[in-house]
């Protein structure tokens, strides 16, 4: 699969999880960032990570970190920047003979600008509408959205079809297309980036259900209709019947 330079992509040294990241972080920044690599790491004042997926449904599988600058707490928090994104992905099991189609279902998260506009958060519990992994093809498919309701401040939608898919390390991604809604009126921007991501767990069925487990980013810009428009998300999934 070719490097996308939008992605950082290695294993890590602790834990040997399969990691994405996508570090929007300025050289100001650094010893902010610092703090949240501590092994016992305080939040400094006016940032933090946004993510805590359940652990009931990915267990030590799956990790999402998104450091962002906040202001205010609680119900008037709002994000001002996004620093950092990371996913981390516990590694693929080998077992021969894998074949045929597997689908997983789950979280998705996103964070949007129209033009110098305040960031916009979105998020959605089964945002992550279908990934769809074929091991004939070394294929994937993903559907992603969130919408306007709760916290969630803005509608989007994000595509991508034949998607390369390694079977061997389950790395996955590409192109993807992306439809943003202006909240404050009736245009929908309509953007191309790219996404990357890891599958891991065993494809195996217990009790009607697979151990696969996957996870990772995105990003776009573009330029629509007269408006500089970014999204920048993160997404985590598992078979649909382990969902709560």
């Amino acid at each position: 699969m070719p490097d996308d330079p939008a992605f950082e992509t290695y294993v890590t040294a602790h834990n040997g999880a399969n990691r994405v990241r996508s570090d929007l972080s300025g050289p100001q920044d650094a010893a902010i960032l610092a703090q949240f690599e501590d092994a016992d790491p305080q939040s400094p004042a006016g940032y933090r990570s946004l993510i805590a997926l359940n652990e009931a449904t990915y267990s030590d599988d799956v990790s999402i970190e998104v450091i962002a600058q906040v202001d205010g707490s609680g119900p008037t928090e709002t994000v001002t920047r996004v620093l950092r994104l990371t996913a981390d992905q516990a590694p693929l099991a080998q077992v021969p003979g894998t074949t045929g189609r597997y689908f997983l279902r789950g979280d998705n998260f996103s964070w949007v600008t129209i033009d110098d506009g305040p960031v916009l958060s979105g998020s959605d519990s089964r945002g992550l509408v279908d990934l769809v992994l074929d091991f004939d093809t070394g294929m994937a498919d993903i559907q992603l959205r969130t919408g306007v309701a709760g916290t969630s401040q803005v509608r989007t939608e994000v595509v991508g079809t034949g998607l390369p898919f390694n079977i061997r390390n389950g790395a996955f991604g590409g192109a993807i297309t992306v439809a943003i809604h202006d909240p404050d009126g009736p245009l929908v921007y309509a953007i191309d980036g790219s996404l990357r991501g890891n599958i891991g767990g065993d494809p195996g069925f217990s009790n009607s259900i697979h151990g696969l487990s996957g996870s990772g980013l995105y990003t776009a810009t573009g330029t629509d209709q007269g408006a500089t428009v970014t999204i920048d998300g993160a997404f985590a999934g598992v078979d649909p019947n382990a969902l709560p």
